[in-house]
């Protein structure tokens, strides 16, 4: 395959059939079931999924057969069978097409479900956070074709739960398994980047345990001149056990939930500090003025934010409105934390060190009662197949002028995980085009046109050598 042939039918496709495509699938108003109570009556999962299928087999790629996977009570899947063309692999591509809520008033002229171009950005919900999946994988099969390029089977999953924890999505993926096989390679197409000029692969995903802990040591709240110096402060004693958590000085995590860091993520982190440096910090968080990140090393920030547990507290009761607080030493504080956990640590096992470190030993014999409300696994990529590494090498050096970047995400996808142990022997690939200013989840959502037509040729061109390697 050649990079010019590619990227120029990209271009022409992207904008006569794929814009189009996308521009009626934001005009849906299909949100995940967290959000809408009646998805399963009012037929808007479905006209979006038939939508996607539709647009589909009008791409004229030889092979393909397409379905909409739906049961009673369980959520939609679009599910695509292409058939290989000269070669004995399988590649599974992952995507969803669910939405979040409109959340608030969009910027004047804009609305989510009215798509409008501006500055080669395509507003509208949904269009970045992941109806472009489809799009994209379709397309990236059809340029393959279009040079006469060899492929193996694809299978191509698009969800419509995903905003919702994707509840159905193993479920489907077991229930097909006699259809989908034994991948080679799977690729996750619901990631971000860094940026709009390299491309951006995701090596690992966080776990997250997320507790409540609350101290009472009263049986009722007396006043605070009566009771303080006789009775501890249930507060007091909740801040004795987070600092058994972590070091309030330095928010390094003193529990036992931490990893060895393999060496070339070590590497890769720092290769992205020297290319990032103070954006390491200033495009994910907006510190206040005056206000310090933890550290100035931008590695070590890029560690922390990936490969290290951290420990934030998300929400605390017992306490009235400062404004309108009395003197009262309360009976008791509640705390909610969210205890983001390294790639590789076991999610069940944070659930007992959290619960034995929390409970242990209370301060006072106060009474202390911790309850896990949910947690999930983290994700790490394996070093990838050299055929990927030279292809994504040779991708971003002729779209972008400079080779492809690995970067690790804080937050958490629970599902990539489980998909690793369905599939322990297939490589994973995961990449997107959530960038800066996409705003998934939030107001005014939108696309990177030029991007999401550069990621499409290196997603071709990386399918292309993997199947023929």
């Amino acid at each position: 395959m050649k990079y010019e042939t590619t990227l120029e039918q990209a271009k022409k496709d992207f904008n006569e059939n794929i814009l189009p495509g996308l521009e009626d699938f934001i005009r849906i108003d299909n949100l995940s079931p967290d959000f809408d109570p009646e998805w399963e009556t009012n037929l808007k999962a479905e006209k979006a999924g038939n939508h996607l299928i539709n647009w589909a087999m009008k791409q004229g790629v030889k092979g393909m057969k397409a379905e909409l996977v739906k049961e009673k009570g369980r959520t939609h899947l679009v599910f695509i069978e292409i058939d290989a063309q000269g070669v004995d692999k399988t590649v599974l591509l992952y995507g969803h097409y669910d939405k979040q809520p409109p959340l608030g008033e969009w910027e004047e002229g804009l609305a989510p479900t009215k798509p409008v171009i501006r500055n080669g950005l395509l507003y509208g919900r949904g269009a970045a956070d992941d109806g472009y999946a489809l799009f994209a994988i379709v397309e990236s099969i059809k340029l393959i074709q279009s040079q006469n390029g060899k492929h193996g089977r694809i299978v191509i999953t698009i969800e419509s739960g995903e905003e919702s924890g994707s509840p159905d999505l193993v479920y489907y993926l077991k229930k097909l398994k006699d259809r989908i096989g034994d991948p080679n390679l799977m690729i996750c197409m619901d990631s971000g980047c860094k940026d709009y000029s390299a491309v951006w692969l995701t090596t690992s995903l966080r776990g997250v345990c997320a507790v409540e802990v609350e101290v009472e040591c009263l049986k009722e709240s007396v006043h605070s001149g009566s009771g303080s110096g006789i009775a501890p402060d249930s507060f007091t004693v909740l801040r004795i056990l987070l600092d058994r958590l972590d070091d309030s000085k330095t928010s390094k995590v003193l529990a036992p939930l931490s990893v060895e860091i393999p060496q070339y993520r070590i590497e890769d982190a720092q290769k992205l500090a020297e290319y990032e440096k103070e954006k390491a910090v200033t495009d994910i968080v907006k510190l206040s003025d005056g206000v310090k990140p933890l550290t100035e090393d931008y590695k070590e920030i890029i560690l922390n934010n990936t490969w290290r547990p951290t420990v934030v507290v998300t929400g605390m009761t017992g306490f009235p409105a400062a404004e309108g607080a009395g003197n009262v030493l309360r009976a008791k504080t509640k705390a909610k934390l969210s205890v983001r956990l390294p790639p590789t640590f076991n999610c069940k096992e944070s659930e007992k060190v959290l619960t034995e470190v929390l409970s242990k030993d209370p301060p006072y014999n106060s009474k202390v009662t911790v309850k896990v409300i949910n947690s999930g696994n983290g994700w790490a990529a394996k070093d990838m197949h050299e055929s990927l590494k030279k292809s994504f090498t040779a991708s971003s050096k002729f779209l972008f002028g400079k080779d492809y970047y690995n970067c690790g995400e804080g937050g958490s996808i629970p599902f990539i995980a489980e998909l690793g142990e369905l599939y322990p022997k297939c490589e994973i690939v995961v990449t997107g085009i959530l960038g800066p200013g996409s705003n998934a989840h939030c107001l005014n959502e939108c696309l990177n046109l030029d991007y999401t037509t550069k990621i499409i040729v290196a997603l071709a061109h990386s399918i292309h050598d993997f199947c023929n390697n």
